[in-house]
């Protein structure tokens, strides 16, 4: 073991000490390893591997098989595996030795290759294996390739090799010319020994290699697309082979291709058996056809595919998340655990609907199949959240919302944020326009990753939900002095005497009972250190709400910068001596961009003071279409008494695709969050490294590279990171972050977990060609963790 150890290499015995190797593999693994890109660590453990994830938890060299690799790994790693992969036409005698022992010597199995065949192929390649010699010539090092180039006698070798062993004669003379042959042999071989039907008659003069070496070229192909530094190779390779032998257009009609994606096109095929097992409800069937081309170097390499894949996942993710609501919709028989449910566990629909259609917006060309799976899963949401919708307005006809015991905004600010001011706590005070539930929800995990305490609650917003009304109920003593009355011909907010329908007159109303001790500031200000510091900040945002009036088909990407700012400011208040948070929303809202028939509905005949794409407020008549409520309903002090609201997710302006002046769940039921920095500060050491082909730098050939980054620490305690990648050229940025099961879709964070390795590519801007620099940062702090340069070199 030890005859490995060399300048870059560490090796560390574990069978005598196992405490002072782990000291001894973690200081190397600290201290050397991140200054210099070469060093490796070899650690030997002599014991049986822990599978159980319980013994896990008391392995001392887990962090070096999370962050590394271990070996043995897979079934394909054992040791009659590796027998059988090195010495394929020896398979009869070496089960035959297995028979017999269940561990025969190395020396035995050696002695099968009966004197060392292949001598050239094998020291001048430093090959001990078919494997390796296949490998060293599709994807040769630079000391292989200078051996390659420079000595020719070993091509007759080879030729013998390939017949005897793939069953095929090689007709090429230049190492070019060979490997070009070899990689068009293994390639199709993989394929066609998977393929559960027949070749089509096009492809029977195709090379094929003798099903004998079916094992052989399936693990040479997994080493391929298994090593980071050799997966882009593969990925042109793979594309070349499938458009010169034109086997997308041979196969164009076929869904049965077996279970290995040897190439891309075999993966449109899956995606189509997936989308037929959806949508037939054989989702146990949908599911392991997702989980395996989730896997798939295609996912990794292909960004429209593994988008594809992606919006399956939503899909899928919808329908079973919808069918095990709805066994649970009638045990919800009062207004009160309805609500309770909807806050804990219905919430996540409307997150998972969110992302799915952000993910949609994402993708460049959405094909039939791909829309077929998008509806599928709308009709899902749709059919659910619309009986949910009827057996909330019934609970509401039957016991009215008075009858709730959950907070009101009304009365928020007096029982959360006046305590805090009384004793001494210098507290920000977030005004949010247009935070649905799901969203804070998504936002406490950010925050406590970002080291706070936090706490989150459902609130009843003010009803109507007009932005007006409902902000001005989030001010001091709103409770007893705000009213709703009639201005010319318009219903408007007063706070005491004073209108408060916009922030300037909130601001002169709290300025009234707070004086200097209050100020107000955009959440852009603060992060530009632009603001007043006061015992008590008022911080207001309004993305999410202009985001969807103004931009509803662009609403979903852009609600997560309003998150990341929420985020930022925290953090910034914080180091600045804020101790307390506390977080209201006037209203949440519906997105739709589908609807079912009656979406549209007129509005009945009447004076009405407000009237708004859901409601209205005044005298005149109504209809079954609208649920009609009085003030005292609605616990509103108003000059107006008849409400008026549309009972489906219908508005009076056709299309409309972002509302929430109505009466949902979505529209009414908003986050009272609280939060402050933890008391003790957790001092885990967490090194985060990004690398490129193993390397801190280097030249892209593609424009969406693949990086990887890893994540150590010596904590005890797992848990997730969120990191922001950026990749820049000066101040600009040249490459975004592409979407995939790592990258949270609502905040466009990179999620890893503390201790793992994970792969996450970039789409570089086309118009880009230079040198840039990747960075990894904290979120919250903007601390670079780490980063990487790289040059563009394009083929």
């Amino acid at each position: 073991m030890q005859e490995l150890q060399s300048l870059d290499i560490k090796v560390v015995d574990a069978s005598e000490n196992v405490v002072l190797a782990r000291e001894e593999a973690l200081d190397y693994w600290v201290q050397e390893m991140p200054k210099n890109e070469n060093a490796k660590l070899v650690v030997y453990v002599p014991f049986e591997a822990k599978k159980d994830q319980d013994d896990l938890t008391f392995d001392p060299f887990i962090i070096f098989s999370a962050g590394g690799k271990v070996f043995p790994n897979e079934a394909a790693d054992e040791y009659k595996q590796l027998c059988l992969a090195a010495l394929p036409e020896k398979e009869s005698k070496i089960e035959e030795f297995f028979r017999e022992d269940s561990h025969p010597s190395f020396d035995a199995i050696d002695a099968l290759v009966d004197g060392n065949n292949y001598p050239k192929l094998k020291s001048g390649l430093k090959a001990s294996s078919y494997v390796e010699i296949l490998m060293a010539i599709l994807a040769p090092s630079s000391q292989q390739e200078d051996f390659l180039q420079s000595d020719k006698t070993w091509v007759k070798e080879l030729k013998t090799f390939s017949k005897s062993i793939l069953g095929v004669g090689l007709q090429k003379q230049k190492l070019e010319g060979i490997s070009k042959e070899l990689w068009n042999l293994v390639l199709f071989s993989e394929f066609a020994h998977d393929l559960p039907i027949s070749l089509p008659s096009k492809l029977k003069d195709v090379p094929l290699a003798d099903i004998k070496a079916k094992q052989l070229i399936h693990d040479v192909c997994n080493l391929l697309r298994k090593r980071k530094d050799l997966e882009e190779i593969y990925v042109e390779q793979a594309i070349r082979v499938s458009e010169e032998l034109s086997l997308p257009k041979l196969f164009a009609n076929e869904s049965n291709l077996g279970y290995i994606n040897t190439f891309s096109f075999e993966d449109s095929a899956y995606f189509k058996v997936f989308r037929d097992f959806l949508l037939k409800g054989n989702l146990d069937d949908a599911n392991l056809i997702l989980e395996q081309s989730l896997n798939s170097i295609w996912s990794a390499y292909d960004e429209e595919r593994r988008l594809s894949w992606m919006i399956g996942r939503k899909a899928l993710s919808i329908k079973k998340l919808t069918i095990k609501l709805e066994s649970k919709l009638k045990q919800n028989k009062d207004l009160q655990s309805l609500v309770e449910w909807y806050s804990s566990e219905i919430c996540e629909l409307d997150t998972l609907h969110r992302e799915l259609d952000k993910n949609v917006a994402e993708i460049i060309t959405v094909s039939e199949l791909l829309r077929s799976v998008h509806k599928y899963a709308v009709n899902a949401y749709l059919d659910f959240t619309e009986n949910l919708q009827e057996l909330f307005l019934s609970l509401i006809e039957k016991e009215g919302l008075t009858s709730l015991s959950i907070s009101r905004n009304i009365d928020l600010f007096d029982r959360k944020v006046e305590p805090l001011i009384k004793s001494g706590k210098k507290t920000v005070y977030f005004l949010v326009d247009g935070m649905r539930y799901e969203l804070a929800r998504q936002l406490k995990s950010r925050l406590e990753r970002a080291s706070f305490d936090t706490d989150l609650q459902p609130s009843l917003a003010f009803i109507p939900t007009v932005t007006k009304f409902a902000m001005a109920a989030l001010m001091p003593k709103a409770f007893s002095n705000l009213s709703l009355r009639i201005k010319g011909d318009k219903l408007e907010p007063y706070l005491s005497d004073v209108e408060s329908s916009t922030r300037d007159s909130r601001i002169k109303y709290v300025a009234g009972i707070y004086g200097d001790k209050a100020s107000w500031a955009w959440e852009k200000d603060v992060l530009a250190g632009k603001y007043i510091h006061s015992e008590l900040l008022f911080v207001t945002t309004t993305e999410i709400d202009q985001a969807g009036e103004s931009s509803p088909d662009n609403a979903q990407l852009l609600i997560e910068q309003a998150l990341t700012k929420i985020l930022k400011v925290s953090t910034k208040l914080k180091e600045e001596g804020y101790e307390e948070f506390v977080l209201g929303s006037d209203h949440g809202f519906v997105l739709l961009h589908e609807y079912k028939a009656g979406n549209k509905a007129e509005k009945p005949v009447g004076e009405w003071y407000l009237q708004k794409p859901r409601c209205l407020a005044g005298k005149g008549s109504t209809n079954p279409y609208h649920l009609e409520l009085k003030a005292s309903d609605l616990g509103v002090q108003s000059e107006v008494d008849q409400f008026l609201f549309l009972k489906n997710f219908a508005t009076y302006e056709k299309g409309k695709q972002f509302f929430h002046e109505g009466i949902s769940l979505q529209e009414i039921i908003t986050p009272c969050m609280t939060f402050r920095p933890e008391k003790v500060i957790r001092k885990d050491e967490i090194q985060v490294n990004l690398t490129y082909k193993g390397k801190t730098s280097g030249e892209i050939t593609t424009m969406r590279p693949i990086l990887e980054i890893a994540s150590f620490s010596q904590s005890l305690f797992g848990g997730n990171l969120d990191i922001q990648i950026e990749a820049m050229s000066g101040n600009k940025p040249v490459g975004v972050l592409t979407p995939s099961e790592n990258v949270n879709s609502t905040t466009g964070y990179l999620e890893i977990e503390q201790g793992k390795t994970l792969k996450f590519s970039l789409a570089m801007d086309e118009e880009f060609e230079g040198e840039f620099t990747v960075f990894a940062k904290s979120p919250s702090s903007g601390l670079i963790l780490s980063e990487l340069t790289l040059t563009t070199n394009y083929l």
